[in-house]
């Protein structure tokens, strides 16, 4: 460095120190206070983005007290002012007394002069099933609203004003002890979840279950899991079943009782997701070769769902069907059997692999390339993928059990035994030959008999009929 320069930068440095001292902000000070204030308008914009006016209105604050008099600052209160936030996708997820009000008065302006609140949990914001069931709820005077997390259980008597009713609507509860350090620790929580479904029902909230798993998949507790059901199953007015056959596979675990159970079956998951791409438009997407056989699996990656015995059916199949390539897409769970698949499948010269969650947008990617949909599990109850694959108009390759067993034709479908890797190989080879025709009528026509209007209809009707009789039931003792 020249003298010239070290002077002007020694210069600069004082006066940048004077200014310290003196408290003048420096031209350094300066940059980073714009930087900041530019990060806050950032995040701001997009929490207003995101339906989230008050995340919008908080940053626009900090932006403001950044720089004063920041314009910025300013328009993006007032853009966050003009903005309503969108229910359930703010950052603030516990539920309040005013979005409990609201739901009471959008009620009564449909007509319903003793609106309902239908709490229900867990919430699968990320699954279209949900949206489906309760498409017909507010017809039937039912406000459907999550509660994210099981403590908010607690609150619901209170929540509840003068005038409205409210029933407590469970889903899978497999949080309940699924992190659960051991078995003992297990147990408490299971009673704990017990003693808060008594507080429901001390308030006079009946309490519905939809029963989607005997127990939950991959449980390291089963008989801790298995006394949450039961709790459940003691206290519920009404026990709602997607397969026909669920008290018989629950027996060994626990009794549902017949006379509190209703059977409405999974919905279609047509039009659920976007579809407006062709085969050739997929496929050039994916990098697939336009002439190959594709199968796909799509949905979360666990070790129920029989991953590694795909791996073993694809080479036993790919001996008869060159052509058959395997699309594999979906979130993996961590654990040695999943991580074991997950390097198979990389290495693998037919398998394209895309580990992720897949979003919404993107399910018609993988659906639209396929020539067939797999579901290679080892045990299920019901799958909703299996109503997403006929929603495509897909054949599918799947295990004779449970709602599965119930939903499908030999039409639309080929079956194996689970954990049998020849016998899946065949029934890939199978479906293959199924005729296109034939297939799409038959998917056609069992996507039509559960039509999500019609099943939700029948449920929510069920589930006014118990808020309406004020019947509880279960002895907490």
């Amino acid at each position: 460095m020249s003298a010239s320069k070290r002077r002007a930068v020694l210069g600069a440095l004082a006066r940048d120190l004077r200014s310290l001292v003196t408290g003048r902000e420096t031209p350094l000070m300066a940059r980073a206070t714009l930087a900041e204030e530019r990060w806050h308008i950032d995040r701001g914009r997009a929490a207003l983005d995101q339906g989230d006016p008050d995340g919008a209105r908080a940053e626009a604050e900090t932006a403001a007290r950044c720089r004063a008099g920041s314009t910025a600052a300013a328009t993006l209160v007032t853009a966050a002012g003009r903005s309503r936030p969108i229910r359930g996708r703010s950052g603030a997820r516990a539920l309040t007394s005013s979005t409990v009000e609201a739901a009471a008065a959008q009620l009564r302006a449909q007509g319903h002069a003793a609106p309902v609140l239908l709490a229900y949990h867990q919430a699968s914001p990320d699954n279209p099933f949900q949206d489906l069931l309760y498409r017909r709820a507010w017809d039937h005077g039912l406000a459907p609203v999550p509660l994210w997390d099981a403590a908010d259980i607690d609150r619901l008597p209170e929540l509840v004003p003068a005038g409205m009713r409210a029933v407590l609507h469970l889903h899978w509860v497999n949080r309940v002890v699924g992190s659960s350090p051991d078995a003992a620790e297990a147990a408490v929580r299971a009673g704990a979840f017990a003693a808060r479904l008594d507080g429901v029902r001390a308030a006079g909230i009946p309490i519905v279950w939809t029963a989607h798993n005997v127990l939950p998949h991959d449980t390291p507790y089963p008989a801790e899991d298995a006394l949450v059901r039961k709790a459940i199953v003691e206290r519920a007015s009404l026990i709602h079943l997607l397969a026909a056959g669920t008290p018989e596979l629950a027996a060994p675990w626990y009794e549902i009782p017949a006379e509190r159970t209703v059977h409405v079956p999974l919905p279609s998951f047509k039009n659920a997701y976007p579809d407006v791409l062709t085969r050739a438009q997929a496929r050039f997407a994916l990098g697939l070769p336009g002439d190959a056989w594709v199968a796909v699996l799509i949905g979360g990656l666990r070790a129920h769902k029989g991953l590694n015995v795909l791996m073993d059916a694809l080479d036993l199949a790919a001996e008869q069907e060159p052509r058959l390539h395997l699309v594999i897409a979906g979130s993996p769970v961590k654990s040695a059997s999943t991580e074991a698949f997950l390097e198979r499948a990389r290495a693998h010269p037919r398998v394209s692999l895309h580990a992720r969650m897949v979003p919404a947008d993107d399910m018609q990617l993988f659906l639209r390339a396929a020539d067939a949909a797999v579901l290679p599990y080892l045990v299920t109850l019901n799958s909703a993928v299996l109503m997403t694959a006929l929603a495509f108009d897909l054949p599918v390759v799947v295990p004779p059990v449970g709602g599965i067993a119930e939903t499908i034709t030999p039409e639309v479908a080929a079956t194996f035994q689970p954990d049998d890797p020849a016998s899946l190989a065949r029934a890939i080879l199978a479906v293959r030959d199924l005729p296109a025709d034939t297939v799409v009528a038959a998917a056609r026509r069992i996507s039509d008999s559960h039509d999500a209007d019609r099943l939700s209809d029948r449920l929510m009707t069920a589930i006014a009929a118990a808020s309406a009789s004020g019947r509880v039931f279960g002895d907490p003792t």
